[in-house]
């Protein structure tokens, strides 16, 4: 058989039940990504590596762990570093291997030079700010983007003419483009990470819904680290009711279905191309959003669900079984990459760490993972660590820079707005995890379990 077509489409930002066939909630609308799970497999237990954006795609493009590849947080932050150079990265080992590569959307520092012309073994890189020449030449008029990272309707637009239709229509040619030999195509929107700015159609259907809060919403934030009452200082938004929050919250749930009908163009011109059969299909994202949940913004300086659970969906056919969805625990960004390898059937470098995906799917004997484990190094306003650990019901977070820890019983708790860490009730639950917490760093070295921090991690005797 020939080495199959790959397309990876990463977004950035899009939470887990922010996908209407995961039937988490009311008023998302993403038939093409429904159908997508459909015909393969959903993971349902998929969770970032970290919740920051380029130290997750550098992640992706290594298949290492961050204090392994060394990308600790984004770019311009207190720490701003790109993955080490010596890593193999992804995209190389594919072109070396006679995959044509191509890029389309978002590139955010992950490697120490960006992608295309040959660079990181990129064909074919069309980045995401090319669309503002684009939007110039058609005449339509600049958004003014005068409600910050809350969000914008981008009213002046037209559906077909929007940030993500260009991008679509990219990733349409890069597909036509690559008729010579396997494609290896990754389509990165910038799309649904804030500030969210659905075109016209789009904005104006979600303008007026009524939306649910998401579960953890109403967190007092009693009891836990005193950061998160920073981060809502610092975005000026402590004592928001759901009405200031939903403007945001009815943005995203339209950009989300905007992102889903462009996806849908591009999976229809494989099936029109003849190229479905033979393309391993896979939508994830870098990590999710808080978009309100727990009286927060964006992504910072914890470890919840809303932020670290998100969609994984892969489709291949003949290859994986169709509406599968494995619960076994998932890496995203490391697990992604090992698959992408082993589909292509390309040995994978001793410094790619992750699972085959594939395996999980169709090989009750291949190991899985016991537990599912997350790092955190600080973001925007400074360095701050974070380790997690959590099981299928227990989930348990470190905080060494903290002013505490963290312990949910996510099957009573699944908002996590009721920290029990140090409840004797649970007490063996918590001293399992933290063993399990310090296996897990031990196992994978991360430099954050010494001899300073071991009887903080597994607590007292």
């Amino acid at each position: 058989m020939n080495p199959p077509n790959i397309l990876l489409i990463h977004s950035d930002q899009h939470r887990y039940d922010c996908i209407g066939g995961h039937k988490l909630r009311e008023g998302i609308h993403t038939p093409n990504l429904d159908q997508l799970a459909a015909e393969g497999a959903t993971f349902s237990q998929a969770f970032a590596t970290i919740p920051i954006c380029t130290p997750a795609r550098a992640s992706l493009m290594t298949g290492a762990w961050p204090h392994q590849h060394g990308s600790f947080t984004i770019t311009q932050a207190e720490v701003d570093r790109a993955a080490r150079p010596e890593f193999p990265l992804l995209t190389e080992l594919l072109s070396t291997e006679g995959y044509r590569v191509s890029w389309t959307g978002k590139y955010h520092g992950e490697t120490t030079q960006p992608p295309g012309a040959g660079r990181l073994g990129v064909a074919d890189y069309r980045a995401a700010w090319d669309y503002k020449a684009y939007r110039e030449r058609l005449g339509i008029p600049e958004l003014v983007r005068d409600n910050g990272y809350f969000g914008t309707a981008d009213l002046d637009c037209p559906a077909d003419r929007s940030p993500l239709a260009w991008q679509a229509d990219q990733v349409i040619e890069q597909i036509q483009d690559s008729s010579k030999a396997p494609f290896f195509i990754r389509w990165d929107p910038p799309e649904p990470h804030l500030p969210c700015e659905p075109s016209q159609p789009y904005a104006e259907k979600y303008k007026d819904l009524d939306l649910d809060p998401w579960p953890s919403f109403g967190d007092t934030l009693e009891g836990k680290p005193e950061i998160l009452q920073r981060q809502r200082r610092i975005w000026n938004i402590e004592g928001w009711d759901w009405e200031k929050f939903l403007p945001t919250v009815r943005l995203y749930h339209a950009i989300i279905e905007e992102l889903d009908a462009n996806i849908g163009r591009v999976l229809a011109k494989l099936e029109e191309l003849g190229l479905s059969e033979n393309t391993l299909v896979i939508y994830s994202t870098d990590h999710g959003d808080f978009c309100g949940g727990h009286g927060l913004m964006d992504k910072q300086f914890c470890m919840y669900d809303d932020i670290l659970q998100v969609p994984l969906i892969a489709r291949w056919p003949g290859k994986i079984p169709a509406g599968v969805s494995p619960s076994v625990f998932v890496s995203n960004s490391i697990d992604i990459a090992q698959s992408i390898l082993s589909a292509a059937g390309i040995p994978a470098p001793d410094t790619f760490v992750g699972k085959d995906l594939l395996k999980l799917c169709t090989d009750p004997t291949y190991p899985s993972r016991e537990y599912a484990f997350a790092q955190y190094f600080g973001t925007q306003t400074g360095l701050y660590s974070c380790r997690m650990i959590r099981d299928h019901r227990y989930k348990f977070v470190y905080h060494p820079t903290g002013t505490c820890h963290e312990f949910y019983d996510l099957e009573t708790d699944p908002g996590e707005l009721k920290n029990l860490i140090g409840n004797p009730e649970i007490g063996p639950h918590e001293k399992r995890l933290r063993q399990a917490l310090w296996d897990t760093m031990i196992e994978c070295k991360d430099r954050l379990a010494s001899f300073w921090t071991e009887k903080e991690i597994l607590g007292p005797t």
